[in-house]
């Protein structure tokens, strides 16, 4: 048998095993039977009260019976542990839907649960619960359809664990982040300054501003400096930056007799080289810190050249650890004080103006995703409780097929929750898709805080009404069916109890109308 989550591996065997044990224990007490006694006194006191034996006895015996029968027919179904439909922690499964980082996960067991569930905290349970019939054929059918469907529905891009995985990759060797504040204040803020006091408008510079944006000259590692003349190819950082040879070509300040440990490479070499450049120490670093980040890249923009595909991820790990640098840093090294004001005003103003989206986006999305995580949790310990707490209900209900069946409405309303979070992912996941339908705009989206937050806490404000309104909505029309059903079923068996009832009120009004004849005589 399959079930919706790692946790219910565990919940629906200690659910039922305290089912088993609150059954015992009723059973060893004699609750179970005090039912039956209410059906045989409810069924003779009627009659009785009527004052009438005659025929109404024979229609009272024949009520008793069928209430009788239907009460055994429940105990025996929806009461008593079958032997016949063990739940074995063998047969109990859990196959999660492939995401971009697993894209072909394997079947969770009790024996291998691919989760610290069954290693420390759910220890002990049984091996093989005995489980009543009916209630293991509605889990059965409820888990069977759940997976009939969500097999059924298209796959989804998972566009919420990119955006997870890129709010991960961030910056942790603190040697990196200090060579990425060199580079900034030494490469980046020199270029930028340059560009922004000559503002060229060159047909090269245009075609590059139309292939990457025209936000490209925004960031450290823009093409504009990078494939125009005059910038990164001819700066240099004016401190030796440490794992880079030195080159009595290139480092001509050195006397060759005596050259220093490390040399000085032009910006251009120090972020594009392939095996020490520094946005290849950023893209491992993002696959160290976040699980692959560079390949979830790949995955979800397929269609984008390799290029634009490491810039994205450069830019990620940038936005998220952003370069640290002091004013006199920048003066040092500045050729334009335009450029540097230019720079840090933008920095500052754009900062103050976007830092509240920024801010309230950030919790909104970390809140969502906790509770993203949290509700098959939820769905799993509700589970638990009402697997636990059904022989209470059985009993107190006399036995009543009615609730048989609005109690595997419960269960079933619960367990088709992961259905309704299945749909409500796709819905998310095409939502993102329509909003954002270029994919070079939906990357750029974690490099340029701000600009695009308002839309993106639309999208979260919409998935959490998904996630947890189609839930409650669901919930809701299921108790209206269960109303409808139960009383349905009292409607069909008042036929059988009609007579009975009808029998008992011509007794007793036969009974009257002897004692009243007697007292005239």
């Amino acid at each position: 048998m399959s079930v919706d989550s790692y946790l219910e591996l565990f919940t629906s065997l200690f659910g039922w095993t305290f089912y088993g044990i609150l059954w015992d224990v009723l059973v060893s007490t004699g609750i179970v039977y005090l039912p039956f006694l209410g059906i045989l006194i409810d069924n003779w006191r009627e009659p009785a009260q009527g004052g009438e034996v005659g025929h109404a006895s024979g229609l009272s015996l024949r009520r008793m019976e069928i209430e009788l029968f239907i009460a055994l027919l429940v105990v025996v179904l929806a009461g008593q542990p079958a032997a016949l439909t063990p739940l074995n922690a063998g047969t109990l499964s859990y196959s999660p839907p492939p995401t971009l980082l697993n894209p072909t996960p394997t079947t969770a067991t009790v024996a291998a649960p691919q989760s610290t569930y069954g290693t420390t905290g759910f220890t002990g349970s049984a091996a093989t619960v005995n489980v009543p019939v009916w209630w293991y054929g509605v889990i059965a059918l409820s888990s069977g359809l759940n997976h009939a469907i969500v097999q059924g529905l298209p796959t989804v891009a998972d566009m919420r664990t990119f955006e997870q995985q890129a709010h991960l990759a961030t910056i942790a060797d603190p040697r990196l982040r200090q060579e990425v504040s060199d580079f900034f204040s030494q490469c980046y803020i020199p270029a930028r300054s340059k560009y922004q006091a000559e503002r060229p408008n060159t047909a090269a510079i245009n075609g590059i501003l139309t292939t990457y944006g025209a936000d490209d000259p925004d960031w450290m590692g823009a093409h504009v400096y990078r494939e125009t003349a005059g910038y990164y190819d001819t700066l240099r950082p004016a401190n030796q930056i440490t794992g880079w040879a030195y080159s009595a070509a290139r480092d001509t300040e050195y006397d060759p007799a005596t050259p220093p440990a490390w040399g000085k490479p032009y910006c251009k070499q120090w972020w594009e080289d392939g095996a020490i450049g520094l946005r290849e120490k950023l893209i491992n670093e993002a696959d160290a810190t976040s699980a692959g980040f560079s390949g979830l890249v790949v995955a979800i923009a397929p269609a984008l050249a390799s290029e634009q595909q490491n810039d994205a991820v450069a830019k990620t790990v940038l936005t998220n650890a952003p370069p640290s640098w002091s004013s006199n840093e920048l003066i040092a090294n500045n050729a334009s004080g335009s450029g540097l004001f230019n720079t840090a005003g933008n920095i500052v103003k754009g900062g103050l103006a976007t830092g509240g989206v920024v801010t309230a986006s950030a919790l909104f999305s970390v809140t969502m995703t906790a509770v993203l995580q949290s509700l098959p949790m939820v769905q799993a310990i509700m589970l638990l409780g009402i697997y636990a707490l059904l022989p209470l209900v059985v009993v107190l209900s006399r036995y009543s097929i009615a609730m048989m069946v609005v109690g595997g409405m419960a269960i079933f309303t619960i367990k088709f929750w992961t259905v309704l979070w299945y749909l409500a992912m796709w819905v998310d996941q095409n939502l993102i898709l329509s909003m954002y339908p270029d994919v070079n705009v939906f990357l750029q989206i974690f490099a340029n805080p701000g600009e695009h937050d308002a839309k993106r806490m639309l999208l979260n404000m919409i998935t959490t009404s998904l996630y947890l309104g189609l839930p409650l909505l669901w919930s809701g029309m299921m108790a209206w069916a269960g109303v409808k059903v139960g009383r349905s079923i009292d409607a069909a068996t008042s036929p059988i109890k009609a007579p009975a009832q009808d029998a008992g009120t011509q007794g007793g009004s036969i009974g009257k109308m002897a004692l009243s004849k007697g007292k005239k005589r």
